[in-house]
């Protein structure tokens, strides 16, 4: 029986990656239904937000890879975070080093399996990487009081924000806490920034209001046009009377 010799594949032949990243740490998006539909919420709201302008990103639970003091690849995934300055484009994974630019705002929303990591790890993570504004929230009022705290980097460290309502310089935003939820304001209209639950809410009224305003104009124009018609008819009525006199 004839036997066949594999071919030798000389290590120039195979085409490897440089490393390997990955994409997810196989636990859940959030901690709790209403960790997720919050981050959700801020997502959607932030990406309205910035929607036409081409150079901010905005993204959530993404693994954020940077290089630490001794070079090494490591990784930290925000809840939300935005980064100013760079192309909007769906990526995989954001990598610091080769984006030129870290993100200038973050948002953890915070709970009791994360607090640690959350108020200590990221805490010295982000403030290494130049986040400029880290805010936390804590959704049940569990492990923070208040729920809500807001960070402003300056001289490497970050200083605590003050007031129930912490403003964003970076996002020309306000956040505050309504009902046990993390709402965002815009301070020169002072218009809440809508969650997907408001916009489609709205969307619904506005194509009822299109419909209703529909309705209304074809029977004005079904009214004109069966006056125009017995007019018309009146018209011709008339010009016959006036015929027989004649």
């Amino acid at each position: 029986m004839a036997t066949t010799t594999a071919p030798t594949i000389q290590p120039h032949q195979i085409s490897y990656k440089e490393e390997y990243l990955p994409e997810s740490d196989g636990k859940p998006m959030a901690e709790t239904d209403v960790h997720r539909e919050q981050m959700l919420s801020l997502l959607h709201a932030l990406q309205e937000r910035f929607r036409d302008k081409p150079k901010v990103y905005v993204s959530g639970n993404i693994f954020v890879y940077y290089l630490d003091e001794n070079g090494q690849r490591q990784s930290v995934s925000p809840d939300i975070l935005v980064v100013f300055g760079v192309e909007k484009k769906d990526r995989r994974i954001y990598k610091v080093d080769e984006e030129g630019q870290a993100p200038q705002v973050v948002i953890e929303l915070t709970s009791a399996s994360t607090k640690v990591e959350d108020i200590v790890t990221k805490h010295y993570i982000y403030a290494n990487l130049g986040v400029q504004e880290y805010f936390l929230f804590d959704p049940y009022s569990e492990t923070m009081r208040p729920a809500l705290r807001g960070f402003r980097l300056k001289g490497g460290e970050y200083t605590p924000m003050t007031g129930s309502r912490l403003r964003s310089e970076i996002l020309g935003l306000e956040l505050t806490v309504e009902k046990g939820r993390l709402r965002l304001y815009d301070p020169k209209t002072g218009e809440r920034l809508r969650t997907p639950q408001e916009a489609e809410a709205d969307r619904r009224a506005a194509e009822k209001k299109a419909a209703k305003e529909l309705k209304a104009r074809r029977q004005a124009e079904a009214k004109a046009a069966k006056a125009e018609a017995e007019n018309a008819r009146l018209r011709k009525e008339l010009a016959k009377l006036r015929a027989k006199q004649n």
